[in-house]
């Protein structure tokens, strides 16, 4: 068992991160098919899971109802690249690219704009592999920490204003 990283804020996010751990491993790494959303039922509608196909397509393969109620539709089977600003989305791939070339855990602080509102959210993102595509997932807990703006226009994830890596085993990013 990993040791609980520092970074974590939200009881979610602890309850996340220990659920993770718990996963049996092919190396440092859980396969999907060892989740079971049933374990962590109360966590869920804060989940989500990408499937990473590519650069320009990252599929929304699952979207907990409290991430949709937030975004005010749901996302699921729509490229999760299309949810966020266009000047953000070439970062995002980066840090995709570095997270899963390790791989690691990645917490961030996030700002995004919902119903008027921006708010900060605890991101907490760990990998998975998907055995019969060979595909990488990434695994992600949502909790809201505060509104600090308001804005109209429609949900789109404007930024990150934090980022730690978690070692899960094979080394962080410098």
């Amino acid at each position: 068992m990993l040791a609980e990283p520092d970074v974590l804020q939200t009881t979610g996010a602890k309850r996340f991160f220990g659920y993770w751990d718990s996963l049996p491993k092919e190396g440092v790494v859980p396969d999907r098919s060892s989740f079971d959303p049933v374990r962590i039922a109360a966590l869920m509608p804060a989940v989500t899971i990408l499937e990473v196909f590519s650069d320009t397509m990252i599929t929304q393969r699952l979207t907990g109802t409290g991430v949709c109620r937030a975004m005010g539709f749901d996302p699921t089977g729509r490229n999760a690249l299309d949810l966020m600003s266009p000047d953000l989305r070439p970062d995002y791939i980066k840090l995709i690219h570095t997270q899963l070339s390790f791989p690691c855990g990645r917490w961030n602080i996030i700002r995004s704009r919902r119903e008027g509102m921006i708010d900060q959210a605890e991101v907490l993102t760990l990998p998975l592999r998907y055995r019969p595509t060979d595909r990488w997932m990434i695994l992600s807990y949502f909790a809201t920490l505060r509104p600090v703006a308001s804005e109209p226009g429609p949900y789109a994830i404007l930024g990150y204003e934090d980022t730690k890596w978690i070692d899960i085993g094979a080394g962080v990013p410098e």
